[in-house]
């Protein structure tokens, strides 16, 4: 458990406004001055040295009914205003998940922690792209995590996508001696790659078919044949097919060739939502009589995220590997736009938050 000892205690700001960046639906981003929020008891100020762009909020068809909204869930930041009773003092450099359960549903009994009624509902307080963040008491309690020295706050915006990529191998069963394939090899192939080979994974195969991605795939050391098919996955495994299939892209095509992946007994798990209503063609005969599992994952929990910061403390997952670009929160609207039309494979927002 990573955490901080002794209790917070609150210092007062004279920051009434500060920057944000406001995302107004089909996505367009403007930088504003908003209110700067103001905490309760149990509650945390964190002001926000940088946040990761996820693909989720790239994604027009989730995030445009929620505009106007402050984007932004894996951020790194300094308590800035602890409230009475918050065990993290002043200056203490933390990530912050935006999202906890309550542990006490028969879902988070049974470990479903992402499932949990309460762990959809909490959220930070604007966003990850703004100054400061409110964070609420029952955050901070669960799943506010204190950053050692030795991780930067780039590296600690990727926290969050290492806990969803540990929940769902996990979940998958990888462990050593797994053989496991990545279909797309964007910013989550790259961690789902590492992450693997921490776990002990005995080989892992890139199915990408952009050229530099492929390269980064094999930077990570990842086999990365060409195709994206299940006999590039067999010429990589010695005539095996995976035990393991990681499915990083929306590509209804690769959706359907990933279920011939698989080998007797495997699993095909979906890392990447298609939109609603959306209905994807696929061959649900070909994995019958292989007893194939198809599965699903979402998000990741205080248990996740513990696990996430260990590799990345460890070095066992490399941020320089994966993040691509670094943009100051003036130039949020661009950061969506690259991350969005595919210029860049992972990109972080540094925030100034120094404000008079």
């Amino acid at each position: 458990m990573h955490g901080s000892r002794g209790l917070g205690t609150r210092r007062s700001l004279s920051i009434t406004l500060m920057r944000a960046a406001i995302y107004h639906g089909a996505g367009r981003i403007t930088l504003e001055d908003v209110p700067t929020p103001e905490i309760g008891d149990g509650e945390l100020l964190v002001r926000i040295h940088a946040c990761g762009l996820c693909g989720s909020d790239l994604m027009q068809w989730y995030q445009d009914p929620r505009a106007p909204v402050v984007l932004g869930h894996e951020p790194v930041g300094t308590v800035a205003e602890a409230g009475e009773g918050a065990k993290f003092a002043v200056g203490t450099r933390v990530f912050v998940h935006h999202h906890v359960p309550c542990f006490d549903c028969p879902l988070c009994r049974a470990g479903r922690h992402t499932l949990c009624d309460r762990f959809k509902s909490t959220r930070i307080d604007p966003g990850g792209l703004a100054e400061f963040i409110r964070v609420p008491a029952e955050n901070v309690r669960a799943d506010v995590l204190t950053l050692p020295d030795d991780v930067d706050d780039i590296t600690g915006t990727l926290i969050e996508p290492v806990a969803c990529v540990v929940r769902g191998q996990r979940q998958a069963g990888v462990g050593p001696g797994s053989r496991v394939a990545v279909v797309g090899a964007g910013s989550m192939g790259l961690l789902e790659i590492q992450v693997a080979r921490a776990l002990g994974a005995g080989a892992v195969v890139a199915l990408e078919p952009d050229e530099a991605r492929r390269a980064g795939a094999a930077r990570v050391g990842a086999m990365t044949p060409d195709g994206l098919t299940a006999d590039a996955v067999k010429e990589a495994f010695a005539g095996e097919l995976a035990d393991q299939v990681f499915v990083c892209t929306h590509d209804h095509g690769a959706i359907a060739e990933a279920l011939h992946m698989a080998g007797p007994g495997g699993v095909v798990q979906l890392f990447a939502p298609t939109r609603p209503g959306e209905h994807v063609p696929l061959d649900l005969g070909a994995i019958f009589f292989r007893e194939v599992t198809l599965q699903s994952t979402y998000s990741a929990g205080p248990n996740d995220t513990r696990a996430a910061l260990d590799l990345l403390a460890a070095g066992d997952v490399q941020a320089d590997a994966v993040i691509s670009h670094r943009l100051p929160l003036e130039r949020a609207a661009e950061a969506y736009r690259i991350a969005a039309n595919g210029e860049a494979l992972k990109v972080v927002v540094e925030v100034s938050g120094e404000r008079t």
